[in-house]
Parts: structure tokens; sequence; C-alpha cells
């Protein structure tokens, strides 16, 4: 923390010294980014997943239309 004695000290030019009070270096371990690449892949699996559900979805609700739902969609 900074004392008046260093606030006078300082002249416009400088940047004043900041002590940053509780230091906590962010440690990351091999166990955390194996965590983090199999839910990076799983997420990307469901995501893929997702968007062929959507394209079988909207094929089916246009042939729904196009067939002005007179007939089932399981008769070909």
């Amino acid at each position: 923390m900074m004392t008046n004695q260093d606030h006078t000290s300082t002249t416009e030019g400088q940047t004043p010294f900041v002590s940053p009070g509780n230091y906590s270096p962010v440690t990351v371990t091999v166990k955390d980014t194996l965590g983090t690449i199999f839910l990076g892949v799983l997420a990307g699996i469901l995501l893929i997943g997702w968007m062929r559900a959507e394209t079988r979805y909207r094929t089916l609700i246009t042939r729904l239309e196009e067939s002005d739902g007179s007939r089932s969609l399981d008769t070909r």
C-alpha cells in the first residue's frame, strides 16, 4: 500500500508501485487439462448429434407440409 511519502515522490511521468496484497498463482494440473479436453469433445459430439436431429426434423416437417398432412409419414 502506498503511503503519503511514496505518493509525493512519484512524478507524473512515472507509474506508481502497487503491491497486490494477497498473491495467489493459478496452478493447472494434467488432471484438469484432461477433464477439460474430455468435456470439450463430449460437447462437440452432442452438438453434432443435435444438428443432425434438427436436419432430420426439418426434412420430416417439409415432407408433411408437401403432402398437406393427408397421409402418414411412414408410407412412401
